[in-house]
């Protein structure tokens, strides 16, 4: 399943970059993140509560960081599980930082797979799901940096 969408984001492309790769602060502003702690340069577990349809889902796992541009890509791969629903996500995505009058346009693409029991919920109510937490992501993103902008 692919997920893209776009974001305007009212700050500049290298406090955006700043900001993404702060990633305590950047888990923070994940509705539903939690136990976000590095394991080696690069990696970091944690888990990720969300609520998908009528279905509440609570995913342990790792994300990796595989490329940076700076200050304009980021790659990552991530693996999750859910035991108590029997589902498995794995995925990657990226996110591109362009820089546009009113502050920076973040652009992301997320390639998932889904197993177990979540995989049946269907694309369009993952899908409505991704986008709630997206938008909350981003406000919680642009008030952060209006703030508080992170050092450049």
């Amino acid at each position: 399943m692919k997920l893209q969408d776009s974001l305007i984001i009212e700050a500049p492309v290298d406090a955006v970059w700043a900001f993404i790769l702060d990633i305590p602060r950047v888990s923070a502003c994940v509705p539903g993140a939690e136990g976000v702690n590095q394991t080696e340069p690069d990696a970091y577990r944690g888990k990720l509560k969300a609520k998908v349809g009528a279905v509440k889902a609570a995913f342990e796992g790792e994300a990796k960081i595989e490329e940076k541009i700076s200050p304009q890509k980021l790659s990552a791969s991530f693996k999750a599980q859910d035991r108590a629903l029997a589902s498995i996500v794995t995925g990657a995505f990226s996110v591109q930082l362009t820089p546009i009058a009113a502050g920076t346009q973040l652009d992301y693409q997320m390639d998932i797979t889904m197993r177990g029991r979540l995989a049946t919920m269907g694309f369009a109510v993952v899908q409505q799901s991704a986008k709630k937490i997206t938008a909350e992501f981003a406000a919680c993103l642009s008030a952060a940096l209006a703030e508080s902008p992170p050092p450049v």
